[in-house]
């Protein structure tokens, strides 16, 4: 691309052959007319055979002319500047009073920029003068995500993403799909994992990516574009009015698919052409150079070819995209160069859920080469492997708040130096650990140094709930009573200001307030009024405990036992039971795995805990 920029800028600025080519605009302005024609009669007079037969071929037969297509202003990007003012103003509130909304001219307060505001009145002619510039550092924003309804949108008005006029023609009233398969469409684009629904949005995948990859590579890219239904649907219209027969369209039909098919069966992964990189990093087995091919990066040996991807190496490769989330480039070179990287957003599991994570590049005995492992830092504790933790050179983020001991960064932790086993200690006696990702929240050095000295962090703003897969804000700080690190949130303020009273309604009501608060001091001065005791007593009877009225079957009897037993005490027993056997997925603590005694009662190898009370049902009676 920066190779044809350059030329582009080259036959512009030295040859004059082009306009400008830093601009998006697909069209010429109107008055160009008479500049094409001279930069065609240059050519035509310039002696270059490549280009002056074409270019007098063009002036001889009259090709430059208005069009369209080519010379319009309105497609073109720049015009003068055009200032608009909008605003809506409440006449009528209608449904909206229920909610204390009011018509502009009954607000008697408002303020400039408010709602009730009437536009300023402007004279026809008047000129915009400026009274102020302002300069605001601020970011670009990418386009929204694809929710559903706008995908289908997007499907049903594919036509105007067509350049070709009569192509967009052919499809205006026709758009992808029809709208009984539009909706089909997305769901299997879904179910392929092309596309993910998290929420509203629609996601795509790296499958998706390799995809689009993949049909450039081949050289079938037609297939990913609307113009290929926008001429099919020209065609058709070409039948219809019996410029086409049958049998030419069916024949350029065969003939297309044909030729993806002939590419279809040439598809081998590590030769798929494109843009690929060659790392800077050797590779960590034999020091050989790792190139990047259609799905895997990979040792290619230490005398490759720069061109040549598929090269027999060592052996050592990784994927591009571990969990659904692709590598940049930058991230490679450090995951090569470190053996480790992260912790990295955007992974996420088969269930579809979202996770953070550091991998690492860690080497296999019995394969003797190097293998990406996800790296959650549920290893099992130091002080259950007696490995002796060296701290030394290692910098103190502050003092433990349990014993005062110094806190170190360690593996996925921020842990206190007494609670794994060391030189000076090998018996640990605090139990202080915090992790360096909490619910998807990275939780940098800084942050919990200011935990250690503070007892709180800044607002973190990117937890995401276990439960609802909502992200939402907190601090972290530490809660002496609990002896734990804990969420703190910020104090809620309303989002809706005081409901304002219409000045009609307030003199009615300060005139209702002064006769209630009358009839308030009548019934206060009245002498109260016996009542007779009543028969029945008055106190609510104490809920009565749930009976064990149920009886399990003979599968989930053997872990719980044979007596009878409530709902409410089984779901206990079993949940006594998972944490007992340690039966929690360590990765997911959301999936319990079965062991020999529940895999009877499961009826499978692991359920999320949110089917487990659906399969208690099925097993009492």
């Amino acid at each position: 691309a920066k190779t044809t920029l350059s030329l582009a800028q080259s036959l512009y600025e030295r040859h004059k052959a082009l306009t400008y080519p830093r601009t998006d605009s697909r069209a010429l302005p109107e008055d160009y007319l008479p500049v094409a024609k001279d930069t065609f009669n240059m050519l035509a007079d310039s002696g270059m055979k490549h280009l002056a037969p074409h270019a007098l071929t063009a002036l001889n037969n009259g090709y430059i002319k208005p069009s369209k297509r080519i010379f319009d202003n309105a497609k073109v990007s720049d015009h003068g500047h055009s200032f608009k003012t909008e605003g809506k103003v409440l006449v009528k509130p209608g449904w909206l009073a229920i909610y204390g909304k009011e018509a502009a001219d009954e607000v008697s307060d408002a303020k400039e920029g408010d709602k009730g505001q009437n536009l300023v009145a402007v004279a026809p002619g008047e000129q915009v003068g400026v009274s102020e510039v302002e300069s605001k550092p601020l970011k670009t924003r990418p386009p929204a995500r694809y929710s559903e309804a706008t995908l289908l949108g997007a499907m049903e008005g594919a036509g105007k993403m067509v350049d070709d006029d009569e192509l967009r023609e052919a499809m205006q009233e026709k758009g992808l799909g029809t709208p009984a398969t539009r909706a089909a469409i997305i769901e299997g684009l879904i179910n392929e994992k092309y596309i993910l629904r998290d929420g509203r949005e629609m996601i795509p995948t790296a499958k998706a990516f390799q995809l689009m990859t993949l049909l450039r590579g081949l050289g079938v890219e037609e297939l990913s574009k609307p113009e290929l239904t926008g001429e099919w649907e020209y065609k058709l219209s070409q039948m219809e009015h019996g410029k086409l027969s049958r049998e030419d369209f069916m024949q350029q039909i065969a003939d297309m698919t044909e030729h993806i098919v002939k590419k279809a069966k040439e598809y081998d992964r590590d030769t798929i052409p494109g843009d690929y990189a060659t790392l800077s990093t050797p590779c960590p087995n034999c020091g050989g150079i790792v190139k990047e091919n259609y799905r895997r990066y990979a040792c290619v040996g230490k005398d490759a070819a720069s061109d040549d991807t598929a090269a027999a190496g060592c052996g050592f490769s990784f994927g591009k995209t571990p969990a659904g989330r692709t590598f940049e480039q930058a991230e490679v070179e450090q995951f090569l160069r470190d053996k480790k990287i992260g912790p990295l957003e955007g992974f996420r599991s088969k269930a579809g859920w979202p996770f953070t994570s550091e991998i690492a590049l860690k080497y296999n005995e019995e394969e003797k080469n190097w293998k990406l492992e996800f790296d959650f830092g549920n290893d099992k504790n130091a002080e259950e492997t007696g490995e002796i933790v060296d701290f030394t050179g290692s910098e103190s983020l502050g003092a433990c708040p349990k014993c005062g001991g110094a806190v170190h960064e360690h593996g996925s932790n921020y842990v206190c130096e007494k609670a794994v086993p060391t030189a000076v200690q090998p018996t640990p006696t605090c139990n202080f650990k915090s992790g360096k990702i909490v619910l998807q929240q990275v939780v940098e050095r800084e942050q919990i140094a200011k935990l250690l000295s503070t007892g709180k962090t800044d607002l973190l703003e990117k937890f995401v709930s276990n439960r609802t897969r909502r992200a939402f804000k907190a601090f972290l700080s530490w809660n002496a009573e609990e002896d734990k690190v804990v969420f703190e949130f910020e104090p809620r303020t309303s989002k809706f200001p005081p409901r304002k009273t219409p000045a009609k309604y307030a003199a009615g009501a300060k005139t209702a307030a002064g006769k209630t608060t009358g009839k308030a001091a009548a019934k206060t001065k009245a002498p109260a009024k016996k009542v007779a005791p009543k028969t029945k007593a008055a106190a609510k009877s104490p809920r009565k405990a749930a009976v064990g009225n149920l009886t399990p079957s003979a599968d989930l009897a053997a872990v719980i036992g044979t007596d009878k037993v409530a709902r409410t005490e089984v779901v206990k027993k079993l949940w006594d039971y998972i944490k007992a056997q340690g039966l929690q997925d360590p990765t997911n603590k959301r999936a319990i795995n079965a062991d020999a005694k529940l895999k009877p009662v499961f009826g499978k190898d692991q359920i999320s805990m949110f089917e487990l009370a659906g399969l208690i049902g099925k097993h009492l009676s």
